[in-house]
């Protein structure tokens, strides 16, 4: 039994370097694509938008509070900039608390 347990332990381990280079790939297409509706598509993003859509990109459990220090504006201005995003560009997955942004790319 502690042989099989050895045995798939170091499959797992082996495979592991690949599923990270396949998921930091996976990261950089999906700023690749989000970068080039931002220009392609004559969308009217403001910078700011573009900052907390990266960010969310980035780590999709982030706050609020934590967008408002990254972009330097007041949490109210992250409200209505996300307000302004959502259905369109961005989703609000599970609750406040708990929840996750869901970046939008078509």
């Amino acid at each position: 039994m502690t042989e099989k347990v050895i045995e798939n332990h170091e499959r797992v381990t082996e495979k592991v370097p690949d599923v990270i280079e396949r998921l930091i790939e996976n990261h950089q297409k999906l700023i690749e694509k989000l970068t080039e509706n931002f220009v392609g598509n004559g969308n009217k993003l403001t910078e700011n938008c573009k900052k907390i859509l990266l960010l969310m990109i980035n780590n999709p459990y982030i706050s609020k509070e934590e967008l408002s220090k990254c972009v330097g504006i007041s949490v109210a201005a992250i409200s209505a900039n996300i307000t302004a995003m959502r259905g369109k560009y961005l989703n609000r997955v599970g609750p406040d608390k708990g929840g996750f942004w869901e970046v939008i790319i078509e």
